[in-house]
């Protein structure tokens, strides 16, 4: 017995007989030498027989016009307006880009006050000797340091 047995779809529609001559040829010749398939065949033939034994329920009225009911109670009566946004909503934005700023201002004014404010009139006042431009690249040792004294210190 191959491993595609049983045949569920193949018998269910040669059961309904929507399958091709063809086909219905072909598992005819199975089912003659498959005894789990025509065992399915016969338990599937006996289920319909089953079904169809039973008696027709109907509900006395149609369901689908009560729920259409419910749904159109249940629906919204407008449409629903976009929502506006106050000041309110914004505040805690507000509250922390001032907050974040006032930081920046207080660490930077703090950085620079510590450092003194002789030191960068001193440094500004020596880059206008300076043989490269600031940001510029140096071409050898001797364009961009100063040359030292015979005691290695700066000329004075």
């Amino acid at each position: 017995m191959p491993e595609s047995c049983p045949k569920t779809l193949e018998i269910s529609a040669f059961l309904d007989e929507q399958s091709s001559p063809a086909e219905r040829a072909r598992l005819d010749a199975h089912l003659a030498h498959c005894a789990q398939c025509a065992t399915m065949l016969a338990d599937l033939r006996g289920l319909r027989a089953g079904l169809r034994a039973l008696p027709e329920e109907t509900l006395g009225y149609d369901l689908s016009e009560v729920i259409r009911g419910r749904l159109a109670a249940a629906a919204p009566t407008r449409a629903a307006r976009p929502r506006r946004r106050g000041w309110r909503e914004f505040l805690p934005l507000g509250i922390g880009a001032t907050a974040a700023v006032s930081l920046g201002l207080f660490m930077g004014l703090a950085l620079t006050a510590a450092s003194g404010g002789a030191v960068a009139p001193r440094i500004a006042a020596m880059a206008v000797f300076d043989p490269v431009a600031p940001g510029g690249l140096c071409i050898g040792s001797e364009a961009c340091y100063a040359p030292r004294g015979a005691k290695g210190a700066f000329p004075r």
